[in-house]
């Protein structure tokens, strides 16, 4: 009777920790295709935003250069 109680036990320990491990790894896999699905749309934002960081840099260096040269042609006169 004793042996049929600890390994009684013993099974309700392992369902327990196998039911849990279970529903851990269906969160993780619902998680990653969440994450997964989002990807797109961030590579996309993150494109978007450089462009706009690089066409300010093109600008205020445009800007500049175009300040030098005129500050150039001003002293020359």
């Amino acid at each position: 009777m004793g042996a049929a109680l600890i390994g009684a036990c013993i099974a309700l320990a392992a369902g327990i920790a196998m039911g849990s491990a279970g529903a851990k790894a269906k969160r993780a896999r619902l998680d990653y295709a969440r994450t997964k699905a989002l990807v797109p749309g961030a590579r996309r934002n993150a494109w978007v935003e450089s462009l706009r960081g690089l066409r300010v840099a093109a600008t205020a260096a445009a800007v500049l250069v175009a300040l030098a040269l005129a500050m150039n042609v001003i002293g020359q006169h």
